[in-house]
């Protein structure tokens, strides 16, 4: 049996050619990785009777939202916790992301970037609004109008928690956990 370098070689280019292939095709294939999850979990924190306390053998606190217990009672004076909902997205950096929340509010959040020492820090441009209707003369319709209630920056360590208290809501008031991780 007789070797021909050339063919040998066309066999060596065909099988790096076809791995490349299969590689660009399989990385191609898979969707790109959003930089910054987003998680916001809703809120509404009230002052209950003392009766309404002796009933529930203390503050009230629902079991959805136990973890931020230290947090919330250490931030707030209010002695009832009840969980409104969670929300998670994903964006990427330099990209807005907008999160329904309850009672009409839109929590938009824009995840900046990140520092890189140690766990690193986000910095997000965060902005809670209230969706109202306007009213149009001579019509029962309004126009769909958002009302900005709070914009800030905010430097978050990656993986953290921040709490933000906001309007009312529900009786109570409305606060918002937020996390972020990148």
């Amino acid at each position: 049996m007789c070797a021909n370098p050339a063919k040998d070689a066309m066999r060596i280019i065909a099988k790096v050619l076809l791995t490349s292939l299969i590689a660009i095709l399989v990385s191609s294939s898979l969707s790109p990785a959003k930089d910054v999850t987003v998680e916001v979990t809703s809120i509404s924190a009230a002052t209950v009777s003392a009766a309404d306390l002796s009933r529930s053998g203390g503050s009230v606190m629902d079991s959805e939202i136990e973890a931020l217990a230290p947090k919330l009672k250490s931030l707030f004076a209010y002695n009832s916790y009840s969980f409104l909902g969670l929300v998670r997205s994903e964006t990427e950096f330099g990209d807005s992301v907008r999160l329904e929340l309850p009672g009409h509010f839109v929590l938009e959040v824009r995840p900046e970037r990140i520092e890189k020492e140690g766990m690193g820090r986000i910095e997000m441009l965060v902005t809670l609004s209230k969706d109202i209707r306007t009213e149009v003369a001579g019509s029962a319709r309004g126009r769909p109008r958002e009302e900005i209630i709070l914009r800030t920056k905010i430097r978050l360590e990656n993986g953290g928690t921040v709490l933000l208290g906001g309007p009312p809501i529900s009786g109570g008031v409305l606060i918002l956990a937020l996390s972020a991780r990148g």
